[in-house]
C-alpha cells in the first residue's frame, strides 16, 4: 500500500494536504474521506465524505468492473518505473468517462511528472525521500506537446498555433 499520508502535488503545481484515510484492520470506515481497495467496494456506500478507490496491477480497471461515478479519486499505484500499466489505466478510465480526479501514488518522481499529467492525470504524491518542491519543476518540462494526449486534445501542430 503507498503511502498516502505525504503531501499531494496537483497538475498546476500547488501543493496540498491528503484528506484520504485508509481504512484499519478492522474494516471500521472512518468519518470523512476515505480511500477503498478493490476488496473492500462493498463498504462504499458507509463512506460519509470523498470516495477514493486504489488502482493497482492486480485490480485493473480492464478486467474489474469500477463503480466510477460513485468515486471522487481514484488512485492509481505505479510499483515501479519500469511498470507502464498505469498510464494506461489512466487512459481507459478517462476514456470510461470517468471525470473525477486521478491521482498516481508509488514511484513517482519528477521525471514522470510531465508524462503522468498528459496521461490524464490530476495529482501527485511524489515518493517518499523525493523532494516534492524541485519535483514539482517536472510538470512543465514540455510545453508544446507534438503528440496529441488526454491533456491535449490537439497537438501543437494541429492548432496552427505558434508557441
Amino acid at each position: 500500500m503507498p503511502n498516502i499520508e505525504l503531501p499531494v502535488l496537483l497538475k498546476d503545481g500547488e501543493i496540498v494536504e491528503n484528506t484520504y484515510q485508509l481504512l484499519a484492520d478492522d474494516l471500521v470506515v472512518p468519518q470523512g474521506d476515505v480511500l477503498l481497495t478493490v476488496e473492500q467496494l462493498d463498504l462504499l456506500g458507509q463512506v460519509s465524505g470523498k470516495k477514493a478507490l486504489l488502482v493497482t496491477v492486480d485490480s485493473s480497471p480492464e478486467t474489474t468492473e469500477l463503480p466510477l461515478s460513485e468515486l471522487d479519486t481514484i488512485f492509481i499505484e505505479f510499483a515501479g518505473f519500469n511498470d507502464g500499466r498505469g498510464y494506461s489505466f489512466a487512459a481507459l478510465l478517462r476514456r470510461q468517462g470517468f471525470k473525477g480526479e486521478l491521482r498516481a501514488v508509488g514511484d513517482i518522481f519528477k521525471d514522470v511528472l510531465n508524462y503522468l499529467k498528459r496521461s490524464g492525470f490530476d495529482s501527485f504524491v511524489i515518493k517518499e525521500g523525493k523532494d516534492i518542491h524541485e519535483a514539482a519543476s517536472g510538470l512543465n518540462d514540455f510545453k508544446a506537446p507534438y503528440q496529441q494526449s488526454t491533456a491535449v486534445p490537439l497537438a501543437h501542430y494541429q492548432t496552427g498555433s505558434i508557441v
